[in-house]
């Protein structure tokens, strides 16, 4: 049984706890609609940085604001686009960093300030267009960082000339070997470029693959005989007699032959090796002078008298003369026979011996007026008509060794 003063101490702590529990529960309604209030007014922003994208969530509605919120800090010479944001809405906020770039382009470095967020977009902004083959040393997705060197290698066409086939290629730099690695061309140990293989090459450059072979070649040839000249005595000078006549031998000949894309540029001897010996011919040649008549001088010419003269030829047949083969003094003369050394000429006596170019020919014969004049001589030529015409006119050097018989 709870007495009067019990019952009034519950009723009061009941009164009290239940005054905490009301406090509470309205404090955590307040807390409820705030926070409930302050998610209905936050939304989404994207931060475009120099091609980077972050997504911001706030309820800011000021576009600094929302980048002081981002930690995103803009420099003096930063480019902001905000016609894609709407306050409150959210949207996109595009940032333009302005960044330092250096361009190498034909040997040439070139700097510009640039806003791009890519190094394809920097390329546009300044004014480069970048063909299909040409070489850089950056990717055109890669991020432009400040101060980069971006090098361009202009794509260029040379020509390459090989194995029968000519074709164009687009280079952007190398040497004549980077070429021909492009092309799957290779070199055999004596085969060469033109020009060489480490040659950087150049717009519009032609290259030619030589392809070289060498062959070994055996040929037969001929040993030409040589002839001996022995001085004789017995023969009046001028004359020869020949004692044997000459064999040529025969050799075999190794030789190196070079061919460069199938045609002979060079051959060098490797070995000879003699088959056959020539035989010399051997000849004897007249030291003995014309016996001397006594006569030292006749019609105004003497003996060793030097005169400039002039030669022609004739032989033993009809168009040469009677075709008879006798001459004006009395000796017999053919075709085919020895050479008798022979001469016609009208201006001195018959018999007379004259050196004709240091051989000694006799006068035995007459002929037109033409031999009349000082110095003028037809020699006998037993080897025939056709002869005559190949040794054919000439000047020579007379000397008078004999007047007369």
């Amino acid at each position: 049984m709870y007495n009067q003063s019990q019952v009034e101490g519950i009723r009061k702590i009941c009164r009290v706890a239940l005054t905490t529990v009301i406090a509470v529960i309205l404090t955590v309604a307040v807390f409820a609609t705030t926070a409930f209030a302050s998610l209905l007014s936050e939304y989404n922003v994207t931060v475009v940085d120099n091609g980077v994208s972050t997504v911001v969530t706030t309820n800011e509605t000021a576009p600094i604001e929302i980048l002081n919120q981002a930690n995103i800090t803009l420099n003096d010479d930063d480019k902001l686009d905000i016609s894609g944001f709407e306050a409150g809405n959210g949207g996109t906020i595009v940032i333009s960093r302005q960044s330092t770039i250096n361009v190498e382009y034909g040997g040439v470095i070139q700097t510009y300030s640039v806003w791009a967020p890519t190094v394809a977009s920097a390329l546009t902004e300044v004014g480069i267009a970048v063909r299909p083959d040409d070489k850089l040393n950056f990717a055109l997705t890669d991020s432009v960082a400040d101060g980069m060197v971006i090098s361009i290698k202009a794509a260029f066409n040379v020509i390459l000339n090989a194995d029968g086939a000519s074709a164009e290629f687009k280079m952007n730099e190398g040497t004549v070997a980077d070429l021909l690695a492009l092309a799957q061309v290779t070199l055999d140990a004596d085969d060469y470029t033109e020009p060489a293989i480490e040659t950087a090459l150049v717009p519009g450059m032609t290259v030619n693959v030589n392809r070289v072979e060498i062959k070994e070649e055996t040929k037969s040839e001929k040993i030409p005989y040589e002839t001996v000249v022995t001085s004789s005595s017995k023969l009046e000078k001028g004359k020869t007699e020949v004692i044997s006549d000459g064999v040529n031998g025969k050799q075999e000949v190794k030789y190196s032959v070079k061919y460069v894309n199938g045609k002979k540029v060079e051959t060098k001897e490797v070995s000879r090796t003699v088959v056959n010996a020539a035989v010399s011919k051997q000849v004897l040649v007249g030291t003995k002078q014309p016996k001397s008549n006594g006569v030292k001088s006749k019609n105004g010419y003497r003996v060793g008298q030097k005169i400039k003269g002039r030669y022609t030829h004739y032989c033993a047949c009809g168009k040469c003369g009677s075709g008879r083969g006798v001459t004006a003094s009395g000796k017999k003369v053919k075709n085919g026979m020895k050479d008798p050394h022979y001469i016609a000429c009208n201006w001195l006596p018959m018999g007379s011996v004259v050196s004709v170019n240091g051989v000694n020919y006799t006068v035995v014969d007459r002929g037109g007026s033409g031999l009349s004049s000082k110095g003028r001589i037809d020699i006998f030529t037993p080897e025939g008509h056709q002869a005559c015409f190949k040794y054919g006119t000439g000047s020579c050097d007379l000397e008078i060794v004999r007047l007369g018989w």
